[in-house]
């Protein structure tokens, strides 16, 4: 994967930690990408299945979005019957599973059958883990395709669901991962066509923290205006965002 990738003109830029890491998503069955918004993990991960897998590799993509449990489930499991049509049915025969059908639907995901390399997003898993239980989430990332890697993309994940895979080799990118260090910034910045000195970059990472979103507002800053910005406007902004 390059460390640039660009989208209407704009460069992505990606560490080398968190490009190591993205690597794994090949080898994995399940990862989990958790970070607050403003951290670009929805970016990254689409960048790097386009740019790092082998282009016929189906990748199927699910946005949960604020909506009744029910209908958020039922479009999961739509999605799950285009890997394996006899899970997906079952599961839509189920419904949203409670403490009586778990267990069903949690073997009905352990049976998913998928025998070539294929890519299951599920982004912003965040509006439907309340609705969730801990058994059917555990079966979620234990699936049964062989060759199916599911990826789920969140922001703060329920700690007893993170408990309830420890230890199932599940690959866990945080937002330690896709932070900025000083370095990144003058390489990410030296891409946009701005250079900076190392004494500027760490005067960015530490009022940023790393934050991509913050890290970006600060390059349209020095763009319109030519200085990098501590006006309130970028702290307001990064707050109402977390």
């Amino acid at each position: 994967m390059n460390q640039k990738h660009e989208s209407q003109g704009e460069p992505h830029y990606y560490s080398q930690r968190l490009k190591k890491k993205l690597d794994s998503l090949q080898v994995v069955s399940a990862a989990i990408v958790e970070a607050p918004p403003g951290y670009g993990k929805t970016t990254a991960v689409r960048d790097y299945l386009e740019t790092s897998v082998p282009k016929n590799t189906p990748v199927y993509w699910f946005t949960a979005v604020d909506e009744a449990p029910g209908a958020a489930f039922r479009r999961l499991c739509r999605k799950i019957d285009q890997i394996d049509s006899r899970a997906g049915q079952r599961l839509l025969h189920i419904e949203l599973p409670n403490a009586a059908t778990v267990g069903e639907a949690a073997d009905a995901l352990r049976s998913i059958d998928c025998g070539h390399e294929a890519y299951l997003v599920i982004d912003n898993f965040h509006f439907l883990q309340e609705a969730l239980l801990p058994d059917f989430f555990a079966a979620l990332v234990e699936h049964g395709g062989r060759r199916l890697h599911i990826i789920i993309i969140t922001q703060v994940l329920r700690r007893d669901l993170l408990a309830r895979v420890a230890g199932h080799r599940v690959l866990h990118i945080t937002f330690a991962d896709l932070r900025l260090d000083a370095e990144d910034i003058r390489r990410y910045y030296s891409l946009a066509g701005i250079s900076i000195t190392p004494k500027i970059a760490e005067s960015i990472k530490m009022y940023t923290e790393g934050w991509m979103i913050a890290v970006y507002l600060q390059l349209c800053a020095f763009r319109e205006t030519g200085t990098f910005s501590d006006r309130p406007g970028i702290l307001a902004l990064m707050e109402f965002l977390i």
